[in-house]
């Protein structure tokens, strides 16, 4: 008999989506005949409710972002565990008739790549419903609506978030460091030359600017800083699903030029990355794994407060990545870039190192090791 994973992600921009879907490819890749289910649950079974909660969560992270901010460092306190109204909200909300789901599908595995899904599948297993449960840790840093005793493994995107786990309560033995998933499109970097090429590009130092699916993170502020060298570098800005401000930049007649590439959603960022010297961007976690995978020096700028907050401490503390805050720090590195490249040099050697330790294939591993139980 088939081998059956379900994988449950959430519609809250694309990250924990993509993640299932590497860590699905990664699987088949190993073991072509285990059958695999993607689904962003809370869209599926309450589509209107998901996508209010999407729009609370946006307008918190813009307009009250100090109040945001405080909820998530209180969820972040070591030693804590998810309220039990806070797991049956997410429930009632997001996830009722989630059994019926399982039931219907069946798996041998469910894996979770947000934590509302896997707080809620969770709740189900403490009141009997069996099932074996893996969940993944997209972001360098944890809270404790991801910290659910009734996991059986956790894939940890870093050996800070298996400590910051066991401080939460959960087993080292649970624990097992695997990076975030990332499709094979990631793994290898090619010719920065050809990559320009087959994507119609200049071969010019080439910056790619990026804010998650969403298209958060100031890409505003950050276009606003690169137009006066539009003359000397090439810059690609993806506004991902946001198209107010796609359309904005397309309509205002300063960023028609032809270093100047407007992008929406695309389906190519491993092949940007490719073609471009420095990525601009918010570190969101997938993100972040997908440049540093690929070998790209990243500049965040605009964390969303609380969890990207936190992974832009985690990758800035280790050198992996360079804080800018202001037009001036834009400045700064686009003038290095250009003239003393040599200022990249530390960024590059850490990112090698990262690369050296990371095993693309270790989720994999992990969910076939599971299955074989």
């Amino acid at each position: 008999m088939r081998k059956k994973v379900l994988i449950l992600s959430e519609a809250f921009g694309n990250g924990h989506t993509k993640a299932a879907e590497a860590l699905a490819q990664v699987i088949s890749l190993q073991e072509p005949s285990v059958q695999i289910h993607i689904i962003e649950i809370g869209k599926m079974l309450h589509p209107a409710i998901n996508d209010l909660v999407l729009r609370i969560y946006k307008q918190s992270i813009t307009t009250f972002s100090f109040l945001w901010k405080k909820i998530y460092d209180h969820l972040s306190k070591p030693n804590h565990t998810t309220p039990n109204w806070l797991q049956s909200l997410i429930y009632q909300l997001l996830h009722r008739n989630l059994d019926k789901v399982l039931k219907q599908i069946d798996p041998d595995i469910v894996i979770c790549t947000h934590p509302f899904s896997s707080s809620s599948l969770s709740r189900l297993k403490r009141r009997g419903y069996q099932v074996r449960l893996c969940t993944v840790i997209t972001d360098f840093h944890v809270h404790q609506v991801w910290a659910q005793p009734e996991v059986d493994i956790y894939m940890a995107s870093n050996e800070e978030v298996l400590r910051q786990l066991v401080l939460f309560g959960i087993s080292e033995q649970k624990i097992v460091v695997t990076g975030i998933p990332v499709k094979s499109d990631f793994w290898q970097k090619l010719n920065k030359l050809e990559a320009r090429k087959s994507l119609h590009l200049k071969n010019l130092p080439t910056v790619l600017v990026m804010g998650g699916g969403l298209g958060l993170g100031g890409i505003k502020d950050i276009a606003d800083a690169l137009i006066k060298w539009k003359d000397d570098i090439q810059f690609i800005i993806c506004t991902g699903s946001n198209q107010a401000l796609k359309t904005s930049l397309e309509n205002n007649v300063r960023f028609r030029h032809p270093h100047i590439v407007i992008l929406g959603y695309v389906n190519i960022i491993h092949q940007l990355l490719d073609a471009a010297d420095v990525l601009i961007t918010k570190p969101g976690g997938l993100t972040c794994f997908e440049a540093l995978t690929k070998g790209i020096p990243m500049l965040i700028y605009g964390p969303i407060p609380g969890h990207e907050e936190y992974n832009c401490e985690h990758l800035v503390g280790r050198d992996l990545a360079i804080q800018i805050r202001n037009k001036h720090d834009v400045d700064s590195w686009i003038e290095k870039l250009l003239l003393f490249p040599e200022a990249f040099k530390g960024l590059y050697e850490n990112i090698k190192q990262f690369q050296q330790k990371n095993d693309p294939l270790a989720g994999a591993k992990v969910v076939l090791d599971l299955l074989a139980r």
